[in-house]
């Protein structure tokens, strides 16, 4: 899968997302930016935590940009306005706590 999510992201122009697991409450997507790409802004509705598995990319808020790169990890709060753009061609993990 993430071999396929890899090659996918040389070829788009758009995020390319995958859903890895879907199950008791957690979700875990991993997604791929080609350099420049951005993820539109959006807020985390539920715990969210990033971590960047190849290159790097920049996380915004309306306040800040801060830069993570490949290993690095990020606790997204809930409801944060925020848009992450690929530095460097990109593919992190999303883990998505849903249970209330």
């Amino acid at each position: 899968m993430m071999t396929e999510l890899a090659k996918s992201l040389k070829l788009s122009d758009q995020p390319v997302i995958k859903k890895i697991l879907d199950e008791n409450g957690t979700k875990v997507l991993a997604i791929g930016l080609k350099r420049g790409v951005e993820l539109t802004e959006h807020v985390a509705p539920c715990k969210a935590k990033l971590l960047v598995i190849k290159g790097e990319i920049d996380f915004n808020t309306n306040s800040e940009s801060r830069r993570y790169a490949c290993y690095e990890s990020y606790d997204i709060p809930i409801n944060l306005k925020h848009s992450v753009v690929a530095w460097d061609d990109a593919i992190f993990l999303l883990f998505l706590n849903t249970k209330k």
